[in-house]
């Protein structure tokens, strides 16, 4: 049984301006909704992924990159598998896009409460995502995920905390991880 997880291609809207709290908020919003920009393709795609069982989580860039990666819609579409929530803070200094994401992320995982998903639900949700997979795996041999960065990082560890042997993993925009048991 082997599960893959590929992370998206660069959003369309993936740009780092300077932005303020608000602004931060708005840029979430239309990364979250963006699909993948015409200059992101995967440099090698492995065909024969094209006839494994495809899910995808729901958020258009995931659902875009399958298509882009294996010419068809994905078998499976579920919110399980959407990323971690970017959380939001308003905080009162301008910063740019990727500077307030890793910064509200840390504050986040320290355990900072906001109008989201809180980072003890979201590691929980990976555990529930990585037991979907696996039951998946049983059923179908081989599956492949199309998700996010971080989702895809915890739902590997807890993949490999249930006796999966990593093969190969890559965080980058396209990046693909292999895992078997």
């Amino acid at each position: 049984m082997e599960i893959i997880l590929i992370r998206h291609g660069k959003p369309a809207s993936a740009n780092n301006p300077v932005l303020n709290a608000l602004e931060y908020t708005k840029w979430i919003r239309r990364y979250n909704f963006s699909d993948v920009s015409k200059q992101s393709r995967p440099e090698v795609i492995n065909t024969e992924l094209k006839s494994c069982y495809l899910i995808s989580s729901h958020f258009n860039r995931a659902i875009h990159s399958t298509e882009i990666y294996t010419g068809r819609k994905p078998d499976q579409i579920s919110s399980l598998f959407k990323e971690m929530d970017i959380p939001r803070y308003k905080l009162p200094f301008k910063l740019k896009a990727m500077t307030w994401v890793y910064l509200c992320r840390a504050l986040w995982m320290l355990g900072l409460k906001g109008t989201f998903e809180s980072y003890h639900s979201a590691k929980i949700r990976s555990e529930l995502a990585a037991e979907e997979l696996i039951e998946l795996a049983n059923a179908k041999g081989k599956v492949v995920l199309f998700g996010h960065g971080y989702m895809n990082l915890h739902i590997r560890k807890a993949l490999i905390q249930k006796g999966w042997s990593l093969n190969c993993k890559s965080n980058s925009f396209w990046g693909l991880s292999s895992l078997e048991t």
